[in-house]
């Protein structure tokens, strides 16, 4: 653990993968910073940096690629070079090669714990601008019209720091959004994702899956060596039930609802679930504190853009802080929610839009989702629109750091 000063420009409360990314961010930018993580650092203690995986857009690599961690990050995790959307009992499909974009891939698979390594690593190259404090609790939060102090709890004792700017990543159950009595509008989809990586009889070759199904949608996402990362949305009733049942059970089923595009499952690893609520932070900004990441909003992993959207907060908010004299002054925040709107308002809507749709076998309905996957894959115009939303190119503000190079 870090010692800790009397006070910093900026505090961030939460050291998941929002948190440190924003650290990084910040330092990149000569902006210092103290990250309060209630966990300590260790990938098996610390719920953002578990054993599931997420996949980053084209644009969230080069956000993270700005932050001088590109070559870790390939090392580590595995390319989409081939997205396959269909629907289990239709012949409708769409499918998007990374050449088709002039791009060598569309993104990239990499587990939690990995990401979190990376993230943590590189802290040690900006320890002059980053101070990680772990465990940590934040207990009080005070403000006033010059900057906010925060009372946290350290191995047992209170002790109190000053800030500009107080940042909340500390997840979609923010202690401290609560404590600032922000609401959050919740969506439950009452659905359960059930997530593991497993093994194919066939190698993936850089190719992710979406497959939609009665039940609800199921994503397998390339992982290194020849590995496949699950995730499988079912009723919240039988979620319980996918995961206590017998691996070759399991196998079976996936297999009847996936298909023998990858041959069979040979290998399921540890299984785990998850409710999937949508969640929305009725604010971004509450005086001197601003919301990014999960904190902000959580999302249905239909389209994986969960992280993806809280890179493109931080992205923003890191800019913005860039040129600020006063990093919690009115103007720069209310600036930052401004920007967000767009993207937030859009991508929360996309999902539960494609959550509701895929999860409906009302005969008409599905009828026309098989014209629209068709649509995606041989209309030109159709498909421009399906590359850039899945490269995470396709979302207003994105461009602010995400296309360069």
């Amino acid at each position: 653990m870090t010692s800790m000063k009397d006070s910093y420009p900026v505090a961030i409360v939460g050291g998941g993968m929002a948190g440190a990314s924003l650290a990084l961010a910040l330092a990149k930018r000569g902006i210092a910073c103290v990250v309060f993580e209630a966990f300590a650092l260790s990938e098996q203690s610390q719920p953002s940096f578990d054993d599931r995986t997420v996949a980053l857009s084209k644009a969230s690599l080069n956000i993270l690629a700005n932050l001088g961690i590109a070559e870790e990050i390939a090392r580590v995790s595995e390319a989409i070079k081939t997205i396959h959307v269909s629907e289990q009992g239709h012949i409708g499909f769409a499918r998007l090669a990374a050449e088709e974009c002039d791009v060598e891939q569309l993104g990239a698979v990499i587990e939690n714990w990995q990401l979190g390594k990376v993230l943590h690593q590189a802290f040690s190259k900006q320890a002059e601008y980053i101070d990680y404090v772990a465990p940590a609790k934040v207990l009080e939060l005070s403000q006033s019209h010059d900057g906010a102090e925060l009372t946290v709890e350290i191995d047992g004792q209170a002790e109190t720091v000053e800030t500009q700017l107080v940042v909340l990543a500390d997840g979609a159950r923010s202690p401290l959004r609560q404590k600032l009595h922000i609401d959050s509008e919740q969506r439950d989809f009452e659905t359960a994702a059930v997530v593991c990586n497993l093994s194919t009889q066939l190698p993936h070759r850089n190719q992710a899956f979406e497959r939609f199904t009665a039940d609800g949608p199921l994503a397998l996402l390339p992982l290194s060596r020849q590995r496949m990362a699950l995730v499988w949305s079912k009723p919240q009733h039988q979620a319980e039930h996918y995961v206590s049942m017998p691996e070759n059970e399991f196998a079976k089923e996936l297999e009847h609802a996936f298909g023998a595009r990858l041959g069979r499952i040979t290998k399921v690893g540890k299984r785990q679930s998850f409710p999937l609520v949508q969640s929305k932070a009725e604010t971004l900004v509450r005086g001197r504190c601003v919301l990014v990441g999960n904190a902000a909003q959580s999302l249905h992993p239909i389209a994986g853009q969960g992280f993806n959207l809280g890179l493109r907060d931080i992205s923003v908010l890191s800019e913005l802080l860039s040129g600020a004299e006063d990093y919690g002054d009115f103007h720069v925040l209310n600036q930052y929610q401004s920007l967000r709107q767009s993207d937030r308002e859009q991508t929360l809507w996309v999902t539960e839009s494609l959550a509701r749709l895929f999860s409906n076998d009302w005969a008409p309905l599905s009828l026309t989702r098989n014209l629209l996957l068709k649509a995606m894959d041989i209309v030109p115009s159709a498909k421009s629109i399906f590359a850039q939303q899945a490269m995470g190119f396709g979302f207003k503000n994105s461009e602010l750091a995400a296309n360069d190079e």
